[in-house]
């Protein structure tokens, strides 16, 4: 599976030890191989370069997705956004790349590209996806992600490399998913895959895009909502350029945003934030629904909340389940049921089905008619595939897939036999 983190969590961890980090590739036995880390630093004037449209590229490390009238954006990971013309699902057609280096994260209201650009939020025109322009950067939004390094600049990615070092296998932590030892950071295997993750789903209408559930930024009420791992940041973007408001302390490990009418719902590696967004300028805290510790997203309709969890990621996690929640009563959200699943990651609900991404385990169709059957309603399976995250379009016959592979759609007008439509596949170099 490619390595594919979330930097703010990788960096978090990293912050006391900048010179290396490594995680283990297999079991400890004296001689052990390990990815390390090396990090990169950038000086701050090559950091705030001018946003450029270039021809479309091939995709190579996609991230999160965002479909805004009748375009998908396609995050390629601290690159830029891929512009992809998908009026007709069968044929899309890439049509651009707008350059934004260092980004993880985008949004789309009424025109307007809200992105991260390394430590500055950006506002890019894209009335004209060809030919789109800066219209404002709010710098040092997300510096604390960044730290910066006399006479190097600032830490913006780490390069995996694999190494052979000798080990004490009588070591405490060993065999912790991640621990600290000499100033270096270590993870097992599966966090090195997992640590990329970047993840928000946007409203629909109002000229908002519709984003994927991995995403860690949203619109609501002329409102945009970023995360990074501990704090909720609001800006109000009634005009054009962002106006910085709120921040909002939730608590250390949050990873996605979801807004469902007057509420936020936040996942964190501990449980599922829910805030009131009556007042969407200060958005209050309402109440917590805490699971085992791991990584999740959250996906909620019809009061019911969806939220997945994985193992084999920084949150050391060991599970890997769907949990179904009760959320018609906000303030006191319990649990309907849990189901194991095999490494599920981003997921989607329209009506009575639930599309769950599995990973390297491929695309699940369920239906969630019976909720208290859901493990027995498994409409279909599409195998031999990475997925990692799925937007779903009212009324739920076209589904468009991101994970490693590439960009999928498949037609779901029979939830049972779902038709692909097209693939755009990644670039292997």
């Amino acid at each position: 599976m490619q390595l594919k983190t979330t930097f703010p969590i990788l960096l978090g961890l990293a912050i006391c030890a900048i010179s290396i980090s490594g995680c283990l590739q297999d079991n400890c036995d004296r001689t052990h191989t390990f990815i390390q880390f090396d990090p990169v630093y950038k000086p701050l004037e090559e950091i705030r370069t001018d946003i450029q449209v270039s021809d479309p590229r091939e995709l190579e490390d996609p991230g999160n997705i965002n479909y805004y009238n009748g375009y998908l954006l396609v995050n390629e990971r601290r690159e830029g956004v891929h512009v992809i013309d998908n009026r007709d699902p069968a044929n899309p057609v890439n049509i651009a790349f707008i350059e934004i280096p260092g980004n993880l994260d985008l949004a789309v209201k009424d025109n307007i590209l809200y992105a991260d650009m390394y430590l500055d939020l950006v506002a890019i025109d894209i009335s004209d996806p060809t030919n789109a322009s800066l219209i404002s950067r709010r710098e040092d939004v997300f510096s604390t992600f960044y730290p910066f390094q006399d006479n190097l600049g600032y830490v913006v990615e780490f390069i995996p490399t694999e190494v052979t070092l000798e080990v004490n296998c009588n070591e405490d932590q060993f065999g912790s998913p991640w621990f600290w030892r000499g100033g270096l950071f270590f993870a097992n295997i599966d966090v090195a895959f997992d640590l990329n993750t970047s993840g928000s789903a946007g409203e629909v209408g109002g000229g908002v895009g519709i984003g994927g559930s991995m995403a860690r930024f949203t619109i609501a009420k002329d409102h945009l909502y970023t995360l990074d791992d501990w704090k909720m940041r609001v800006f109000d973007i009634s005009q054009a350029d962002p106006v910085p408001g709120a921040t909002i302390d939730v608590g250390w490990g949050i990873e996605t945003l979801f807004p469902y009418g007057d509420f936020l719902f936040i996942g964190s590696n501990s449980g599922m934030f829910i805030y009131d967004n009556a007042d969407p300028a200060q958005p209050v805290f309402l109440s917590l629904f805490q699971h085992a510790r791991a990584c999740d997203p959250v996906f909620v309709s019809d009061d019911v909340a969806y939220v997945t969890l994985r193992d084999g990621t920084i949150c050391e996690g060991f599970v890997n389940q769907l949990d179904i929640i009760d959320v018609s009563d906000l303030a006191n959200p319990s649990l309907i049921r849990s189901y194991g699943m095999e490494h599920p990651h981003g997921l989607s609900v329209v009506g009575e089905t639930l599309y769950l991404c599995e990973g390297q385990h491929g695309l699940k169709v369920f239906s969630v008619e019976d909720l208290q059957r859901v493990d027995e309603q498994l409409l279909d399976h599409i195998k031999n595939i990475d997925a990692f995250d799925v937007i779903v379009l009212p009324p739920g016959d076209l589904v468009m897939m991101i994970g490693q592979d590439g960009l999928y759609q498949y037609d779901a007008t029979d939830r049972a036999n779902l038709v692909e439509l097209s693939v755009i596949n990644v670039n292997r170099q």
